[in-house]
């Protein structure tokens, strides 16, 4: 099983006070950074420093990540880390939040190849995982999985970074 774990992006001119966002704020917009890992399907890797290549394919139920990119002049193939960037310097999020109100969820596709390396960590299982932005607004969640090689990564099942090595393929 996957721990997921997410933490809040908070607006470049957000003061602390932000974190303690009170729940009964109307239009308040929230934003998470994560990593949903791809139908909980996990590897086993043996062999510290080998590293052997994979493809995973499949589809997954969320919010397709391309609208909330497009609020910000992105690429679909950029890093979710560009919109996490962006995000923290809009100054007024109202795109964003029109964005949210229309967003529905798809079926989104993923074909993924990659490289992973074993490790001296005693670490053998290993999840495949995507990005995540989610958004919260007036108590409505939304989790935007972003699907593209650049996005992806290998975690440990505590949620943490896999320390073996992990290259998406083109």
């Amino acid at each position: 099983m996957f721990v997921q774990r997410l933490k809040l992006i908070v607006p470049v001119d957000k003061t602390v006070d932000a974190i303690l966002l009170d729940s009964g704020e109307h239009d308040k917009i929230e934003c998470y950074q994560g990593n949903k890992a791809v139908n909980n399907f996990g590897l086993t890797v043996h062999g510290s420093g080998t590293w052997v290549k994979g493809t995973i394919k499949g589809t997954l139920e969320a919010y397709d990540y391309k609208a909330v990119y497009e609020v910000y002049n992105l690429k679909e193939s950029e890093s979710a880390n560009y919109w996490f960037v962006s995000y923290r310097q809009d100054k007024s999020h109202d795109e964003l939040k029109k964005t949210f109100e229309d967003s529905h969820k798809v079926n989104l596709n993923y074909d993924l190849s990659f490289m992973i390396q074993g490790n001296d960590y005693d670490i053998n299982s290993v999840f495949i995982c995507y990005e995540v932005i989610r958004l919260v607004v007036n108590g409505v969640t939304k989790d935007f999985v972003v699907t593209n090689p650049s996005s992806s990564s290998a975690m440990s099942p505590d949620g943490s970074a896999y320390p073996g090595g992990f290259k998406p393929v083109e």
